[in-house]
């Protein structure tokens, strides 16, 4: 079914060529999105586009030209919401759970293929393309519980990624946020997702401690220092988006306004962001059987000691 605009045609969008094969790709990732927005109005769970693909939305009403992915977000509560029910949803269908952290979630089309770099590595789990679904998060606002909550957060991200760090931050005889057996315990538990789900309670709990919203990771982690009202979310109207509408927060200015300035303003930064080699029409367990990574992906050959040096030099 076709759910972009003339999808089987190259064409020229406000100037920028776009080939067919990037079509199918859009087209594959709003089957996807066909999936997640089933799911949410089955459990009536709110979320919206976010970042590029608003930016798509309002500005081209459709993908950016120039852009290869999906981007959707969703408040603490409702995400946790997703997170709990999304494995069961999608069980025995088209669709599976790529990663899932406490900060974002992604939905895989099996039917596809979607290799990055690190995936030569560990051929294991889903390899389709994906639609990303981010939880957004209280942030800063300027009053002393929202700097605590924050932080309070943050300390246990860094529990579970970068616990070294918080022993050498403690053994200098700083203080922490949160009790340090609440972080020696989190730390103890062997289980990934059993850490993301402590992590998950312990932000919604905090959800009320601020007016201001951003992903988790671009607060905590220090990557973003800009953030959103709350209330910028509260009205949803939907957009018309290639040939589907997609849900959007009203206030879509203020927000696209915080994240990108002039964001009327045409600007491609050369990304490509499908990662090494992609397929809209392979399956991925049906490409890793068949291609030859090694050859796809020789590895470099080792130079020789004297660089530089040519047959017949003495």
């Amino acid at each position: 079914m076709a759910l972009v605009k003339d999808l089987n045609n190259d064409e020229i969008r406000d100037g920028f060529l776009v080939m067919a094969d990037r079509k199918k790709v859009w087209n594959r990732q709003l089957e996807i999105w066909q999936e997640i927005d089933r799911i949410c109005r089955k459990h009536k769970i709110k979320y919206h586009a976010i970042y590029g693909t608003l930016l798509g939305a309002v500005r081209h009403k459709g993908f950016i030209p120039w852009d290869d992915d999906m981007d959707l977000c969703m408040f603490r509560p409702e995400y946790n919401r997703f997170y709990e029910i999304i494995d069961d949803e999608l069980k025995g269908g088209l669709f599976e759970v790529r990663t899932k952290t406490s900060s974002a979630l992604t939905v895989a089309h099996s039917q596809t293929t979607a290799l990055i770099r690190k995936d030569l590595n560990d051929m294991t789990g889903s390899k389709g393309l994906v639609v990303d679904v981010f939880s957004m998060d209280i942030a800063p606002d300027g009053t002393k519980d929202a700097y605590f909550a924050v932080n309070a957060i943050n300390e246990l991200m860094g529990t579970i990624y970068n616990y070294p760090a918080l022993v050498e931050h403690a053994n200098k005889g700083r203080r922490t946020l949160n009790d340090w057996s609440v972080i020696e315990g989190l730390h103890a538990v062997q289980d990934r997702a059993k850490q993301f789900e402590f992590l998950n309670v312990f932000a919604e709990g905090l959800f009320d401690w601020s007016t201001r919203v951003n992903w988790l990771e671009r607060t905590c982690r220090d990557m973003q220092k800009i953030f959103c009202q709350k209330d910028w979310f509260d009205e949803t109207i939907y957009l018309p988006f290639e040939l589907v509408e997609l849900p959007a927060p009203a206030a879509y200015d203020e927000i696209l306004t915080t994240y990108y300035d002039d964001w009327h303003k045409f600007i491609w930064d050369g990304r490509k962001k499908l990662g090494i080699i992609h397929s809209a029409d392979i399956p991925y367990k049906e490409f890793l059987q068949r291609a030859d990574l090694d050859l796809m992906f020789p590895k470099p050959k080792q130079q020789s000691s004297a660089l530089g040096s040519k047959k017949g030099d003495d």
